[in-house]
């Protein structure tokens, strides 16, 4: 598909699909077209952090005499849906036999009336106009190169036909910006900050760069670190970095198959208190502030979802297997054929304010990012992650800086509130989670009051 090629119009996609289900032999079928662009520049000399790609997947469900049969393609001719067509057709008759598919409730009713999703603006933007934007912006009378800011964007559309009669179809765009201010994560000290919208006017870059420089420490020179890891002390994250933990804990136990391979725990304590009541995880896809989406790749609408209720374990995003599993019906958050995956992720705020948070952490740490964040032993919420922006937090502000951390910890221990009291702070920033383009991860400040995995790094 050539790079810069217009993405075909939501009206031609529904007509192609359409014609391809009257066509389709199968006892009952299932279209899925998603296209989308996505790109992103940045104010530096280094272009490594630019990018311009563009994409599109068919996907084709069949179930032939009780038999799935599933086939992708990236063809978009009438020619290239039937052939796909008859693709997942013979893919079907060598599939065991399945029972009745099972959906979620609400699956064929309307979708709620989704916030503004598409923005014209992002619609037009072109590497040359983003890479100009971001130069344009103020640098605060740093030094040259003392910031860096990236911004990126999407444009998607999706469609879902279906031989019941299920028609869904939305276009949607969206943006994200990412600002370090200060001597970078090398020198440690930096300020970093990002959010996310559907919008280009909804980034809010003043608010954006004024929280970079904010957390950017003013003075040269870092702290000494004495060998070995740190004594247990108590850690404010920024939004960016609690966001980071969330998309680690939701790859790692939230989705249906993480819930299957995942720390055996949690499919143990459904319905139980396993985090700290200061813990409450919502999946809200109706959420303005959350990059919404009206429907899933099964065009099941949407709905609120709470995953996890003041440190009750409810439930995770479930797929048509893990519903049977747990005497459940599947929720409305398929990602795969196979998988069902939250993707609007909102840790809900507490009642302390966040200036309050900092007080409370009097002498502890302040991280503004994490970044590479990997987890390891598949039968925990072990994770490690650089630690950056790090900042001693002095007389309820943030003091003077460190060098970057490494954190090796247990997510489980952290959030169930066996390392001392956690809080959620009260002012929520989003992060775009995945590609950036059909969802994000809403978070405020996150207090912890005793980490005891935090290192220098090893030269």
């Amino acid at each position: 598909m050539p790079p810069q090629a217009p993405l075909i119009a939501l009206s031609e996609m529904l007509s192609r699909l359409e014609r391809a289900l009257a066509t389709s032999p199968a006892d009952s079928t299932e279209l899925i077209w998603v296209e989308a662009r996505r790109g992103q520049e940045s104010n530096g000399k280094r272009r490594r952090d630019s990018y311009e790609q563009q994409e599109r997947t068919v996907l084709v469900r069949v179930r032939q005499s009780g038999r799935y049969g599933t086939h992708r393609t990236s063809g978009a001719e009438i020619s290239d849906l039937e052939s796909a067509v008859r693709e997942a057709l013979a893919q079907a008759r060598l599939s065991q036999p399945s029972p009745q598919p099972l959906l979620p409730e609400g699956h064929d009713g309307p979708a709620a009336a989704p916030p503004e999703l598409y923005d014209p603006e992002l619609a037009r933007m072109t590497p040359g106009r983003a890479r100009e934007l971001v130069q344009r912006l103020p640098d605060g009378g740093l030094p040259e190169g003392g910031q860096t800011v990236r911004l990126g964007w999407a444009e998607g559309r999706m469609v879902v036909a279906n031989s019941r009669g299920l028609r869904r179809a939305a276009e949607a765009t969206s943006a994200w910006a990412s600002v370090t201010a200060g001597q970078g994560s090398a020198g440690g000290g930096a300020g970093m900050a990002t959010t996310a919208s559907r919008s280009l006017a909804g980034l809010g870059p003043a608010t954006l760069l004024a929280r970079a420089r904010e957390r950017m420490a003013p003075q040269a020179g870092l702290l000494d670190l004495p060998d070995g890891p740190l004594p247990p002390t108590p850690v404010v994250l920024s939004q960016e970095a609690a966001a980071a933990l969330l998309e680690m804990l939701n790859l790692r136990a939230l989705t249906s198959a993480a819930f299957h391979h995942g720390p055996p725990f949690l499919r143990e304590s459904l319905g139980m208190p396993v985090f700290h009541g200061a813990i409450s995880l919502r999946d809200d896809a109706t959420d303005p502030r959350g990059l919404p989406f009206p429907f899933d790749l099964l065009g099941s609408a949407k709905r609120p979802l709470d995953l996890i209720d003041r440190g009750v374990f409810l439930t995770p995003a479930r797929d048509e297997r893990l519903a049977r599993e747990l005497e459940r019906r599947p929720t409305p958050h398929l990602v795969a054929p196979d998988e069902a995956a939250p993707s609007h992720l909102f840790l809900l705020p507490g009642e302390r304010p966040d200036a309050d948070l900092l007080r409370g952490a009097e002498g502890g740490l302040w991280i503004g990012a994490l970044d590479a964040v990997q987890g390891f032993d598949p039968g925990s919420l072990r994770f490690r992650a650089m630690a950056r922006g790090v900042r001693r937090i002095e007389g309820g502000n943030l003091g003077a800086p460190l060098p970057d951390l490494l954190w090796e910890d247990n997510l489980q221990t952290l959030l169930a509130g066996l390392a001392g009291e956690a809080a959620a702070g009260t002012e929520p920033v989003t992060v775009p989670l995945g590609d950036g383009l059909f969802g994000g991860i809403t978070s405020p400040i996150l207090f912890l009051e005793r980490v005891t995995g935090l290192k220098a790094p090893a030269v």
